[in-house]
């Protein structure tokens, strides 16, 4: 593929990024609010339900993982300026990062803070800070940060198999890699670092993959995958039911999820990267079939997808409050009402609040959405 060729790609508009985007992070409010399955002591059928929504709602990161593969594949790719490149990456999360950082460290401890000595306090904010544990979903950005830096050496790798016609060699090895490393954290001898990028490099490399393989025949594949949706559909739900089931032996055999031996796992990651492949292009198909129809449904999952990063950010404050309120109410983990009232409302006001914040100077430093008479360069 020729430079003039790669060039007039990195400017041609993917209209079903944002539509993937917008089914991401339902899914990460999904993940958000099923995730509480795990507080309900007896084994029953909301248990499974919400187990298995758990489950298949885990394609968010990896998607938005393969995303950022794409985005940066398609704008980066050779003779690209490092120091810019890191400029625009650094502005694109950091600021984000370190301002919901100190806001969630807050809304999680103001408590103990008020009781705290200065030092202390700053201590707790850099612990947060360097490990990302102010709130329990920031741990994405270690590691996008990882893969950022990472990027220019994995492109150089990939481009340079890619001359000698071995890119789908390295993107298996990718895999391979992936699934021996989430195989060994639920391995008792795997020494524990903490290298999250790890977990998400076959996802990454995929997406730079892509890139070249989907923009140059995506009309073919287009209209081969377009009667396969209840295929993809129909095996993504198997495959979840395939994965969740070792989990299930172990909480029918008495154990609560917490305490169910790691081993129980491995099984799980096996099917995972396939469950994830698949669910991508079902999602695909369902996102370019929203292109197409221009409905009201398809402009709500837009909208969505173009605020996905600040929903992202912002959602677990509203996932808290709705959750507090409802347990004020006598409506706990243990009530079918529970998961699909603390979702919508998760969802309507993250929206709405990040709408709002997207109209305050300087907003794409605040919740990574421009505004539109900007000048900065993304």
């Amino acid at each position: 593929m020729d430079q003039k060729k790669i060039v007039h790609m990195a400017h041609k508009t993917i209209e079903e990024i944002n539509y993937l985007r917008g089914f991401g992070v339902l899914a990460v409010i999904a993940i958000h609010t099923t995730g509480y399955f795990t507080e309900i002591k007896s084994y029953s059928t909301l248990v499974i339900v919400n187990l298995w929504t758990d489950v298949f709602s885990q394609f968010a990161v990896p998607l938005f993982i393969l995303i950022s593969g794409v985005v940066l594949a398609r704008n980066y790719r050779s003779n690209f300026s490092l120091t810019e490149f890191y400029k625009k990456r650094i502005r694109s999360i950091i600021p984000q990062y370190l301002i919901f950082s100190i806001l969630y460290t807050l809304f999680n401890n103001w408590a103990v803070m008020q009781g705290n000595p200065l030092s202390a306090n700053l201590a707790l904010l850099l612990n947060n800070l360097v490990h990302a544990n102010a709130s329990y979903h920031l741990w994405f950005f270690s590691i996008i940060i990882q893969l950022y830096i990472l990027y220019p050496i994995i492109i150089k790798i990939y481009d340079l198999c890619k001359r000698i016609d071995r890119a789908e060699v390295m993107i298996a090895m990718l895999l391979i890699m992936q699934i021996l490393w989430m195989v060994g954290l639920h391995s008792s001898s795997f020494p524990f670092i903490k290298l999250n990028f790890m977990s998400f490099l076959f996802y990454f490399g995929l997406g730079i993959y892509i890139v070249d393989y989907f923009d140059s025949n995506s009309n073919q594949l287009t209209k081969a995958s377009k009667h396969l949706t209840l295929v993809y559909l129909i095996t993504s739900l198997a495959l979840t039911i395939g994965a969740s089931f070792f989990i299930i032996i172990g909480l029918k055999t008495g154990y609560d999820y917490y305490s169910i031996p790691a081993y129980f796992f491995i099984g799980s990651e096996l099917i995972y990267p396939v469950l994830r492949i698949t669910t991508f292009l079902l999602l695909l198909n369902l996102a370019t079939s929203l292109v197409e129809k221009r409905s009201l449904l398809a402009k709500v999952i837009y909208r969505i997808g173009d605020y996905s990063f600040g929903i992202y950010l912002i959602h677990i404050f509203f996932n808290q409050y709705a959750i507090k309120i409802l347990k004020n109410n006598a409506i706990d983990y243990n009530n079918w009402a529970f998961y699909p009232i603390v979702f919508v409302t998760t969802v309507v006001f993250s929206y709405l609040v990040v709408r709002l914040l997207s109209y305050v100077p300087y907003s794409y430093y605040i919740i990574g959405r421009r505004n539109p008479k900007s000048k900065i360069r993304i």
